[in-house]
């Protein structure tokens, strides 16, 4: 997720907020959940011995079960959430 750098993250750097164009990206309705559920827990890597391997999805279940996701939008959600796994681990070794 993208966030424009405030003054005092850029301080000493010669940039300015300004500088920095929000990019546009369109998401879909029904992926929403999903997004909100990675950036909740973008942290939670499991660490192989090579770096990450996959997200943890013991907490993911653990937060969809709390919120009281029925099945059919659990298994939609998570099917995003693989998603977004596989496409940040194809950029984090790339």
């Amino acid at each position: 997720m993208w966030r424009r750098p405030t003054a005092a993250a850029l301080r000493g750097t010669g940039l300015k907020p300004s500088h920095y164009k929000e990019p546009l990206v369109c998401v879909w309705p029904d992926c929403w959940a999903a997004i909100e559920l990675y950036l909740r827990y973008q942290t939670q890597w499991i660490q192989g011995p090579n770096g990450p391997s996959g997200l943890n999805y013991v907490v993911l279940f653990k937060d969809l079960d709390r919120l009281g996701v029925e099945d059919e939008e659990h298994e939609e959600i998570m099917d995003y959430i693989r998603i977004i796994e596989a496409e940040a681990l194809a950029k984090i070794y790339e």
